[in-house]
């Protein structure tokens, strides 16, 4: 057991409390007291008679005092380093940020370093000097304090100069940042390793219009807004010895689950919707999307759209635009509503016979999260059976000077380098531990190798679950177990993905182009898989579970449909322009045929095995087939993560709203939709809404955002969401073909034509609705230098001909229509398809 603090016992399905340990009091009187400050921020110390060693000038009352100096619409930030001298506080400043209702830039304040202040903006150069006894201290028993008045005039951004405020603010973030490590282009050194928020801000002003905060060293988050209160030391910060490593308890190579069965209410569903929840409909005004929103599109998406099964993007907790880091998962966020308001979306659903997924991000949460504070201040408590759990080994931590894996771009190999050199092992505040971050660092990677971890992310399905949900969205199933987070692949299946990526570091200030590594381990995922579906349809046997595999190979995403009822067709959407327009300029030198569709759906199906190669070792691996004869595919026309639907067919950055791009758009659509399992839509591609990447790009100052234009307002055609909105430091808004040219929803609906990109989707939707349970997919004609596209699909209710003319060369083609069912869609006729017509013939 680790040496740690000892909590009371608690249900493994609820977040843990922590207790509280009393750190100060109040003692020593005062006869003289007061505070100096001038034109909002602290004066320059005339004295520092505490550098040398740990001493404090202690008040009695210390409420009253501090009230007694307190100014209206002034934080003061009191931070105590038990046992550090003045000097070594001094070593800190204070980085603070309006984050909501905007989330400006952060302002510098208490920043004595001179080499800081002449690389940042700084709004004071130094702590608070009190006068007590008739000597000017600058720490009592609280600490020093930052004196931060939020509503000076002038108050500009540390980095650019730029204006900011607090005015109006409702939360209000902030840093400890150790001074040496800003402004070197590499991460901030902060107590408590993360951002730090004040959520309600207005209302923890004091009568007198002054609000104190009381911070301890390496528990920042644990922060009071009174003196006294007790705070719980974090006793990972100053170790040495490295007892606070995570360890393992489970071997999660070994397989102990069989397949899950596949949710029979799901096998002959046809369509599905994708909702990014901020951006599809405001339902109070704020410029948000929200829950009340969907709720209110109810008719629209069943009765118009005709759709089946929801998936709505992250709605717990998070502090994030797009939810993808959560910091509770058992809430629902704020700004999209109420638990009641979730659970009557659910009901009103179920209603109009449509089913509901959550999106769940179980690979990483945010630092924010409590388990992640748990763990970094390695907590031990019980679980529902009385014994002790670890919180420290849900992350992965590893101590200075620990080896770890590293793929070298240089030397193409994977190298063994101290853990303090990897780019995706992050320093944890001041402490001498490290932790797992392959996303970034605000997003700590969770240990599946402790079973502690496994039993909370099932019992938080199953809490889900039990207000009437109908499955998840799983959030990155390959990536549950990275090569480089793994000690010892052994003999696992490791199916490496390996190369450079270019983006803009913000730290310094430049472009940057380094390697990556999703390499990932296929044994211990797939393993882990199976035990989560087993144990959740040991009691939902209807949970519907479709992972998201961002992998365009099939053989490589077979081996995960032994857990999941689906995954998402990467495969399809990759190679699907090249499949209806083949080798148009700029697309892959290769395109995926018929008959190669054909084998992705046997390594799906079948038992078996593919050889793999991976190159980086030189050699292969060979990985099991799906195993799962009754798996349900899941054909998406875009999401939230690639380029929209009529960017990707017509391989550009910039729609402009001609007919020739609509027409690849619907082509798309049908290609997509008419395809086997559940074909998602994701909201807006059913009218043709662009995601161009490279419009008012200067609005984010470089391309790290760019997935900002695929998550644009959906447009409506009334007040329904504001056509731009902010939220937190991105401004979401849409480009100037959404804006200016494309049709909304409801001039689409009133056209007097039957051609418009919803009206296709409308009728593809409705002709997919009839196809029932997949059985077979077989290739019919496909010849490089043709417009056609035709293939068949076989369905408990008969068998369909796809016919498509891709319109490349505008030429129509005949056929015999005796005794079947004929659909006709844009301009196709029973004698003729002409450019980008659609038939469907029904045997």
């Amino acid at each position: 057991m680790k040496k740690g603090i000892f909590l009371v016992a608690v249900l493994l399905s609820l977040s843990l409390v922590a207790c509280n340990k009393t750190s100060g009091g109040n003692s020593s009187s005062s006869s003289d007291s007061s505070y100096t400050s001038e034109g909002g921020s602290s004066q320059e110390s005339s004295e520092s008679s505490e550098s040398e060693s740990y001493s404090y000038s202690e008040v009695n009352d210390y409420e009253s005092w501090i009230n007694s100096w307190s100014k209206p619409g002034h934080l003061y930030i009191h931070y105590n380093r038990p046992g550090a001298s003045v000097d070594e506080h001094k070593q800190y400043a204070v980085w603070i940020w309006q984050s909501a209702p905007i989330d400006n830039e952060g302002s510098l304040w208490g920043a004595s370093d001179p080499n800081i202040q002449s690389k940042f903006n700084v709004m004071s150069t130094s702590i608070m000097t009190n006068k007590l006894d008739g000597k000017d201290v600058e720490i009592d028993q609280y600490g020093v304090i930052y004196d931060i008045d939020l509503y000076r005039e002038n108050i500009v951004g540390g980095k650019t100069g730029e204006p900011v405020s607090f005015l109006n603010a409702t939360r209000v973030g902030f840093l400890i940042v150790k001074q040496s490590s800003m402004g070197g282009g590499s991460h901030w050194t902060s107590d408590g390793s993360g951002d730090t928020f004040i959520t309600d801000f207005s209302s923890h002003f004091r009568t007198n219009g002054s609000m104190h905060l009381f911070l301890t060293k390496g528990s920042v988050y644990d922060y009071a807004f009174e003196s006294g209160q007790d705070v719980e030391l974090n006793p990972t910060v100053d170790d040495e010895t490295g007892a606070y490593r995570s360890v393992s308890d489970i071997n999660s190579s070994a397989d102990r689950y069989p397949n899950s069965p596949t949710s029979e209410k799901f096998s002959s569903l046809g369509v599905g919707y994708q909702i990014f929840v901020p951006s599809f409909r405001d339902s109070n005004g704020d410029g948000v999307g929200d829950i009340r929103g969907i709720i209110d599109s109810l008719d629209y998406l069943k009765n118009d759209l005709g759709v089946q099964v929801l998936w709505l993007t992250p709605v717990q907790e998070s502090g994030s635009y797009h939810g993808y880091d959560v910091t509770d998962f058992y809430s629902i966020d704020s700004k999209f509503g109420t638990l009641a308001d979730y659970r009557e979306l659910m009901y009103k659903a179920h209603e109009n016979g449509m089913y509901v997924l959550m999106d769940l991000v179980l690979n990483h949460t945010s630092k924010n999260n409590l388990w992640f504070r748990n763990s970094q201040k390695a907590l031990v408590g019980l679980d529902e059976n009385g014994n002790e759990v670890s919180y420290r080994d849900m992350y992965h931590w590893k101590f200075k000077g620990d080896i770890v894996k590293y793929y070298s771009a240089e030397t193409r190999r994977y190298i063994d380098i101290p853990v303090e050199e990897h780019p995706d092992w992050y320093k944890d505040g001041e402490s001498n531990y490290y932790y797992y971050g392959k996303f970034g660092s605000s997003m700590a990677e969770l240990n599946y190798d402790c079973q502690l971890t496994r039993t909370m992310v099932c019992n938080l399905a199953k809490y889900w679950l039990s207000f009437g949900l109908d499955g998840f969205r799983l959030d990155a199933v390959k990536h549950i177990y990275m090569k480089d987070e793994v000690s010892d692949t052994g003999n696992d299946i490791v199916i490496e993905d390996i190369g450079t990526k270019s983006y803009y570091d913000e730290e310094k200030m430049e472009n940057v182009t380094v390697a990556f590594d999703y390499s990932s381990d296929l044994t211990k995922n797939v393993n882990f898989w199976k035990e989560f579906a087993n144990e959740i349809k040991a009691v939902y046997p209807s949970c519907f579970l479709v992972g998201e595999n961002f992998d365009g190979y099939g053989a490589r995403i077979a081996p995960y449909y032994q857990a999941l009822d689906s995954q998402f067709d990467f495969s399809l959407f990759y190679h699907n322009s090249e499949w209806l327009y083949q080798n148009q300029n700029g697309m892959h030198a290769s395109y995926m045929s018929v008959t190669q569709y054909n084998e992705t759906y046997k390594v799906f199906s079948q038992s078996g095995s593919s050889t793999i190669t991976n190159t980086t070792s030189g050699g292969s691996v060979t990985v099991p087939y799906g195993n799962r004869s009754d798996f349900i595919n899941s054909p998406f026309t875009s999401n939230h993560d690639t380029a929209r639907a009529i960017n990707h067919v017509n391989n550009t950055t910039e729609i402009k709203g001609t007919e020739t791009e609509y027409n690849r758009a619907k082509v798309l659509g049908a290609s997509t939709i008419l395809s086997p399992g559940i074909s998602w839509i994701y909201y807006g591609d059913e009218l043709g809404m662009s995601g161009n990447t490279n419009t008012h790009v200067d609005t984010y100052g470089n391309e790290n955002n760019k997935d900002l234009w695929y998550r644009q307002p959906f447009k409506w055609g009334d007040n329904s969401i504001t056509p731009s909105f902010k939220f937190n430091a991105y401004t979401i808004e849409m480009d100037d073909h959404n804006k200016n040219v494309l049709k909304s929803l409801n001039e689409q609906k009133a056209s007097t034509t039957d051609n418009d990109v919803f009206d296709v989707y409308q009728q593809l939707v409705t002709i997919k609705k009839t196809f029932g349970k997949f059985v077979s997919y077989q290739g019919i004609e496909t010849k490089d230098n043709t417009d056609m596209l035709v293939y068949k699909l076989t369905y408990d209710t008969g068998t369909y001909t796809i016919m498509i003319n891709c319109g490349l060369n505008n030429k129509p083609y005949s056929y015999s229509s005796a005794s079947s069912t004929v659909y006709c869609l844009n301009g196709a006729t029973n004698t003729s398809i002409p450019a980008y017509g659609i038939v469907v013939i029904k045997n």
